[in-house]
């Protein structure tokens, strides 16, 4: 029966993964070299986010650490915003790039309203009025970057504050270098570009800036240099780790009644920040012995969430603290709470290979993470393991397994649907604990080639679940052992099972949650997608996909462009997801031009990407209440995106055999929506008109949609007849 308006367009708008029966018999698309592979899971990148979160002590909208975090969120300790960034990148000569960041000037007030002002704030502030480039030297997490951003905005005003990077100091003296006059930025460098940076490098650097009309503010660790450095120099000096306490508690518990008033009038907020929380005898030994406002930070947002009183309170400090946290955890992995005995061939080790396995495998069966455990406590030995007795791990066997600390910790949840019936899982707010007991065992139990080396095989080996938590603790390992860690997920990034090359990108996800590992990770990154084996680049890919094209929007365009060039990844579809991540993520200015780009390549993969990524994208709809509106459509409407560029990537999508067939279904869907709304179907029949405008081919398979698809599938559309109109106009 034909279709009327309004009803689902017969066969729907697909999930845009898939083609045609004829697309999938394309023998172009097949590449004899790989080997049938397992399917994939199904992943969503916030979920992947969120849990990788959770074990690196970050909050789940990855707005970690006092450095910027590329994407839609904000930068800064703590800070999480939306839109907060705007991206420029400038490739510059030679290869090398440079990237300038935005923050708006939103951001930089909320950062301002929750800073403790710093002994050296006043004599930043002198320098600045005197010179265009100032360093300001500090231990990394001692708010250095802050401390920066803000002099800025306070030398040029707070929407005029933003952040430089460059792979080498001397590309910004370049004429291309993305700054803009009147603007403050703020450059952080590595140890080895410390070191590396020479007189006159410094010398060139202040002179451009001078000559531009902006002030740079280089942020590191000058602390060996500060003779070479005379007159440019500024030690940074933090606020008092109480004072920064005080000052991001007032602001996290800003407009919120902490002390159940009748009537509030805030005075409860200023009452719990002194007399409850600055004056508790753990926390007020904890913030005199100085500890970084970073860490500060971290812990105001968790007393935060709760603003618990009394006993509450002095129980989630005991959490929390890093002293107190680290002996609880060292006191589990002892596991010395039964001496030598244990449940039925668990003995000392096993139970704390048993607690280890608990940290890394959080939210999984106790059957998997009781196979796990046999895996590191007695390596080659896992079926014998897990033959023991199951009273082992039943009943209160369980609970002896676990300790007294741990099992305070966990929750043991019921559910029929999972291997043996349990799963274990840490309790909210013990969500620290899982990182603390990782660094326990990596310092004090097992070597680190053992751990990774454990984890690596549990990747291999474990179901998915057990896969996707393993490769998060790979990642948090990175932080111990960088090198050591890259060399673990390059190996699982070369197998041929998409299953483990799926993990290995979590793995990176996790890496490049950790602001200290940024430039490590995406030199190795570049690296692989530029010249690395295709399986390399597929997990270049697929680390995109599963959410770090939310951290790098930037560096997803650049080398997602190189993966596509992949023969193999026609038969994978990473490489589109990772641009409507980056698409998700707020950057559709961004992404449509450059598939314009792609669409006009020399390279057929390239194009064909370029025509998967418009048929998915053509799939999205605008939110209440435009909901009748295709995204694309709206975003040229609303000015974010060109008509001109949008009506490329759809001759593109129209045009390749691979695409067309989908993308004619959808282009229909289209019609069939706009049909009793005015102002979208002259938006699509703008589109067509651009589409087919000298191209006889798509004009003439336009015509043949008309004739023998939507005129019987939709004979009640009249859109349809100026649709008609305009291919005989074109023709005449």
């Amino acid at each position: 029966m034909p279709a009327r308006v309004g009803e689902a367009w017969p066969g729907g708008p697909d999930d845009g993964w898939s083609g045609s029966p004829a697309e999938a018999g394309n023998s172009d698309d097949e590449d004899p070299a790989d080997e049938a592979e397992e399917p994939e899971d199904s992943l969503d990148p916030g979920d992947i986010i969120a849990r990788l979160a959770s074990l690196l002590g970050a909050p789940p909208a990855i707005g970690v650490g006092d450095v910027r975090v590329r994407g839609q969120n904000a930068t800064g300790p703590g800070a999480t915003a939306i839109g907060t960034v705007h991206i420029t990148t400038a490739a510059v000569a030679g290869g090398s790039r440079t990237w300038s960041e935005t923050f708006t000037g939103t951001w930089v007030r909320q950062l301002a309203d929750g800073y403790a002002p710093g002994p050296s704030d006043e004599r930043i502030d002198r320098h600045l009025k005197q010179r265009h480039l100032v360093c300001l030297s500090g231990p990394a997490g001692a708010g250095r970057h802050t401390a920066a951003c803000l002099a800025a905005g306070r030398r040029h005003g707070f929407d005029r504050v933003g952040v430089l990077d460059a792979e080498q100091l001397s590309d910004l003296l370049r004429p291309d270098a993305p700054v803009r006059e009147g603007f403050g930025y703020v450059l952080q460098l590595s140890d080895p570009a410390v070191r590396e940076l020479d007189g006159m490098t410094l010398v060139g650097l202040a002179a451009r800036a001078e000559t531009i009309g902006i002030t740079l503010i280089l942020v590191g660790d000058f602390g060996r240099r500060d003779h070479e450095l005379a007159g440019h120099l500024v030690e940074h000096r933090p606020a008092a780790a109480v004072d920064v306490f005080r000052a991001q508690l007032r602001r996290q518990l800003r407009g919120r009644c902490v002390g159940w008033c009748a009537s509030c009038a805030g005075d409860c907020v200023d009452a719990y920040v002194e007399d409850e929380c600055v004056t508790h005898p753990l926390l007020s030994a904890h913030l005199a012995a100085e500890p970084r406002p970073g860490e500060v930070v971290r812990l105001v947002e968790l007393i935060a969430q709760a603003a618990p009183r009394g006993s509450d309170l002095t129980e989630r400090l005991e959490r929390l603290l890093p002293r107190q946290l680290r002996e609880r955890a060292a006191r589990i992995l002892a596991a010395d709470d039964l001496g030598g005995d244990g449940p039925a061939g668990w003995g000392v080790g096993q139970r704390r290979a048993f607690r280890l396995s608990c940290a890394v495998l959080a939210g999984q069966p106790v059957a998997e993470i009781r196979a796990a455990a046999g895996q590191l406590a007695l390596p080659g030995s896992a079926d014998a393991f897990a033959d023991a007795p199951s009273t082992g791990v039943a009943g209160g066997g369980l609970d002896v397994m676990l300790g007294p600390t741990l099992r305070q910790a966990v929750l043991v949840v019921d559910d029929d649907r999972l291997p043996g019936g349990r799963r274990i899982d840490f309790a909210a707010g013990n969500e620290q604990l899982r990182a603390s007991l990782l660094e326990v065992a990596w310092s004090d139990w097992w070597l680190p080639e053992q751990l990774l080396g454990w984890l690596a095989d549990l990747v291999r080996t474990g179901a998915p679940g057990v896969r996707q938590s393993a490769a998060g603790a790979i990642g948090w390992s990175a932080d111990h052992g960088v090198l050591a860690a890259l060399r673990t997920v390059d190996q699982l990034a070369r197998e041929r099972r998409a299953g483990v090359r799926q993990s290995a990108a979590i793995a990176l996800v996790a890496m490049a949650m950790q602001p200290q590992l940024r430039q490590r990770v995406r030199a190795e990154l570049d690296r692989w997608a530029a010249g690395g084996a295709a399986h390399l680049q597929d997990t270049v890919a697929r680390a995109y996909a599963l959410g770090l094209a939310r951290l790098w929007p930037d560096a997803a365009l650049v080398q997602l462009r190189h993966v596509a060039e992949a023969r193999m990844q026609r038969r994978h579809n990473s490489v589109v997801r990772g641009l409507v991540e980056v698409y998700v993520a707020g950057h559709a200015a961004s992404v449509l031009p450059a598939l314009v780009e792609w669409t006009a390549s020399t390279d057929p993969e390239v194009r064909l990407h370029a025509g998967r990524a418009l048929r998915v994208l053509a799939d999205r709809w605008a939110p209440a209440p435009r909901e009748h509106w295709p995204e694309l459509l709206h975003l040229v409407c609303a000015g974010t995106v060109r008509m001109t560029d949008l009506a490329a990537c759809w001759v593109a999508a129209l045009s390749l055999p691979a695409t067309a067939y989908r993308s004619w279904r959808t282009l229909g869907f289209w019609l069939n929506r706009a049909y009793g709304q005015p102002e979208v179907a002259a938006h699509c029949l703008e589109l067509l008109g651009l589409v087919v405008a000298g191209r006889e081919p798509l004009r003439r398979r336009l015509d043949h949609q008309l004739r023998h698809v939507w005129e019987p599938l939709m004979p009640h559309n009249a859109l349809l007849d100026d649709v008609r109109r305009l291919t005989d106009e074109d023709h005449r």
